[in-house]
């Protein structure tokens, strides 16, 4: 059993899979001859390519440790167990494991903290792999793990259990906000240049929502001629206003309009308006005659419903990549927001907090939001100067480090 398990990574290839499989045993037979069935949920390999399924010795453990328990606690198990080999499969050159014998205490850590999972969902996976990890180690299947890092201890009850090895898992909190609606400012420049290079068509749209607090619709409806550099300040003043660039839109869904016309200043931060500007303007360019800003991939006005798919490929490159390639902040950041909800409002709710940590006056936060005209722009302009000195420092070691190192890699 242990020589068959041990080379269970030597010659897999990523067409290899590790799967829950079910089975029916004969159990025993009744006193007119009818033969007793009883399902077990064992693991399996699949060949992704030729679909030919097969049991894996591996299974023992799962016969071992649960075999008098129900099919479906067997099941859920297995899926543990499948879930954390698949992982080792699919990772195997980054954790440099070439069999069982090369499983570490370090590879449970990284895979559990791999997981978008519930803190309850993760610490029941970890109770299994503690099980498993002792599994192999009792069966010579792995070398690396001295037995005294599985700890038995005594409950209540007078029972016995063994403690996690694993030191270093990052639990979800257990009370999540069901929708985020700030983004951290440390992983901005980051987002961009991950926008840069999976949703490039909108990220100077992200630059206006995250430094000048538009919405979706007030994005789409700008025209290329809507955006005006104030000399003195080197600041941008965009004109929102509905445009009606796309009437061939019918359904609330895709259509997209302005909530309050107005002309709205955006920040300019350490000279990115200017990179993202310009190639957008290089790129971009709308083919309906529309003068708009935002065009898809046919060259039409871009609607709010295009806008917030390209935000959703975003989204999903920008966690894939702490999760695959940070540091343990990184993955904790990556697994929050993979759980909770955020769109393309965070954008907004992200400015209104960098303008509230450089503004003590809630109308000027407001006026800056573009909500109301709640006093003279003259008043609200004198304080965005010091606003925008203060909130380009915040990225100044930032920028150094973030870009172009992504693109460069790419």
């Amino acid at each position: 059993m242990a020589n068959n398990a041990v080379s269970i990574m030597n010659e897999y290839k990523k067409n290899i899979k590790f799967i829950a499989y079910p089975v029916w045993i004969n159990w025993g037979q009744k006193e007119d001859g009818e033969i007793l069935k009883k399902q077990f949920c064992v693991i399996g390999i699949r060949d992704e390519k030729s679909k030919l399924e097969v049991i894996h010795p591996i299974s023992d453990f799962i016969l071992s440790k649960y075999g008098m328990r129900s099919y479906n606690t067997q099941r859920k198990r297995v899926n543990h167990v499948v879930k954390f080999l698949n992982y080792i499969v699919e990772n195997r050159s980054r954790l440099e494991v070439k069999s069982l014998l090369d499983i570490t205490l370090s590879t449970g850590v990284n895979f559990l903290n791999s997981l978008f999972s519930s803190e309850g969902t993760v610490r029941e996976i970890e109770r299994t792999l503690t099980q498993f990890y002792i599994y192999l180690s009792q069966t010579g299947c792995i070398s690396k793990i001295p037995d005294s890092a599985f700890e038995k201890r005594e409950n209540l009850r007078g029972d016995f259990y063994y403690t996690s090895p694993f030191k270093g898992v990052i639990y979800p909190s257990r009370k999540l906000s069901k929708v985020e609606h700030t983004f951290p400012e440390k992983y901005i420049p980051l987002l961009f240049e991950i926008g840069i290079i999976k949703a490039s068509p909108i990220v100077l749209g992200l630059y206006l929502q995250l430094f000048g607090g538009l919405r979706v619709g007030e994005i789409v409806n700008l025209k290329r001629s809507g955006l005006k550099r104030k000399v003195k300040s080197g600041d941008i003043l965009a004109r929102i206003e509905n445009q009606l660039m796309r009437t061939d839109i019918k359904d609330s869904s895709g259509s997209s309009s302005v909530k309050v016309p107005r002309k709205q200043r955006i920040f300019q931060i350490k000279g990115w308006y200017d990179i993202l500007y310009g190639d957008h303007i290089a790129l971009y360019k709308d083919k309906d005659g529309s003068g708009a800003l935002f065009v898809n991939r046919d060259g039409k006005a871009m609607s709010g419903k295009s806008y917030r798919q390209y935000f959703d490929k975003l989204k999903k490159h920008f966690t894939d990549y702490l999760r695959d390639n940070g540091d343990a902040e990184d993955r904790a950041l990556a697994q929050h927001l993979k759980i909770v909800k955020w769109s393309t409002h965070i954008g907004r709710g992200t400015f209104t907090n960098l303008v509230a940590s450089e503004s003590d006056n809630p109308m000027y936060i407001a006026f800056a939001r573009g909500d109301k005209d709640l006093m003279s722009a003259l008043i609200y302009m004198a304080k965005t100067e010091r606003m925008r000195k203060n909130i380009e420092k915040k990225f100044e070691e930032m920028h150094q480090y973030y870009i172009p190192r992504l693109v460069e890699e790419e």
